[in-house]
């Protein structure tokens, strides 16, 4: 009963933790609020995608920041995987590189913790000037980058800002939190005109409820500025969010239903204690009954034993999942600050029920044996 109860507690708790730590990252940079734009393949009209520039281009991102309604922020940006970089320090490295406008630090809160980020204007009169991760930072100049220079794919920039130890686990758009560099989307298509057409544009509305609407307004313009060729396809973060939720909870059960077998079996070592008492206090029994006890008294004794024995194991397993589980969380906030560290409390309720449950159900026979014993017999014995 203790292991099952334990079990339940700290599986459960390290689930919900884990959905915790990706709910809270997810909702700072907006949660349900996203809208993202991919490019895709197309599946029809495609010989019309001669008749206009393909991808998602500096046009279409002006049009859209301009139509659409309800929407706080916006960001187009393109994600151009590992790069080799050469810092002024002559030291080399690999990072991952992403080509954006003005917005995109804003929008996916990522904190400066030295420096400042590009303006949109400097992307549009292309600078040569880039923002460097924090372990980039580490590798290449041993930490302070600011002020220096670096060579990354043909561009040599301007290191304007230094992004701070930011790490969201398990949220993935392409590139690493904390080992990239962040240079002008418009800068690099002057080196690599490849580079913006497969960029996708972030958006960010004022309220979940008000994701249709901008989903509709986005892909009307986009079907008349592409000619029809659907070479896109809109994410919509809410729907996502949904069945984000949907699967952990099926996990939390699932998690939950393994570690209940181990109930199953403490009841049936309940119910194999409990007849083996019986069994041991057989003469006990015939004595009480013939001093008056009715075998309703009887089995209601042996009944109490089996939930208190039961109960107990059930309530030790369940502070020792709650300790395991607060301990495990400080474990990991230290080598990840993002983590959330929760205690499942739904679990800590069924695993306590539960245990006074199997108590009653696995002690209801050797308690009902105990009653129905003849007061003669078991006295003879």
């Amino acid at each position: 009963m203790t292991f099952g109860a334990f079990s339940i507690v700290l599986m459960s708790s390290l689930a919900e933790s884990g959905l915790s730590t990706l709910a809270r990252g997810l909702e700072d940079l907006g949660g349900a609020r996203l809208i993202d734009i991919q490019v895709k393949s197309p599946e029809r009209a495609e010989a019309k995608r001669s008749s206009y520039t393909r991808g998602m281009t500096v046009a279409d991102r002006d049009l859209l920041f301009t139509a659409l309604p309800h929407v706080v922020e916006r960001s187009m940006f393109a994600t151009l995987w590992r790069h080799d970089v050469v810092g002024d320090s002559g030291v080399l490295s690999r990072t991952d590189l992403v080509a954006s406008d003005g917005g995109f630090l804003d929008l996916f809160r990522m904190r400066l913790a030295k420096g400042r980020a590009f303006t949109e204007d400097e992307n549009r009169h292309h600078a040569k000037v880039c923002v460097v991760g924090h372990k980039l930072a580490e590798k290449v100049w041993g930490g302070d980058a600011v002020g220096k220079w670096l060579s990354v794919d043909g561009l040599r920039c301007h290191v304007v800002g230094q992004l701070a130890d930011q790490d969201r686990w398990g949220i993935n758009f392409g590139f690493d939190w904390l080992d990239l560099v962040v240079v002008p989307l418009d800068t690099l298509g002057d080196i690599d005109p490849r580079a913006p057409l497969g960029a996708e544009i972030l958006f960010k509305t004022d309220d979940a409820s008000s994701n249709v609407a901008v989903k509709r307004i986005i892909n009307a313009l986009l079907v008349e500025r592409h000619h029809g060729v659907d070479d896109f396809e809109i994410f919509d973060f809410a729907g996502l969010m949904e069945k984000f939720h949907q699967i952990f909870t099926t996990m939390n059960v699932i998690v939950g239903f393994i570690a209940g077998i181990a109930l199953l079996v403490g009841g049936i070592g309940v119910m194999n204690m409990m007849l083996v008492s019986v069994s041991e206090r057989v003469r006990e029994i015939g004595i009480r009954k013939a001093l008056g006890a009715n075998p309703r008294d009887i089995g209601a004794q042996f009944l109490c034993e089996a939930v208190v024995l039961a109960g107990s194991g059930g309530l030790i397993g369940v502070t020792g999942g709650v300790l395991a589980a607060l301990a495990t969380g400080a474990i990991l906030k230290h080598f990840k600050p993002m983590w959330v560290g929760v205690v499942a409390q739904n679990a800590v309720i069924t695993a306590l029920c539960v245990s006074v449950g199997v108590g009653l159900v696995f002690g209801y026979f050797p308690a009902r044996r105990a009653g129905r014993l003849d007061a003669i017999q078991a006295m003879r014995r």
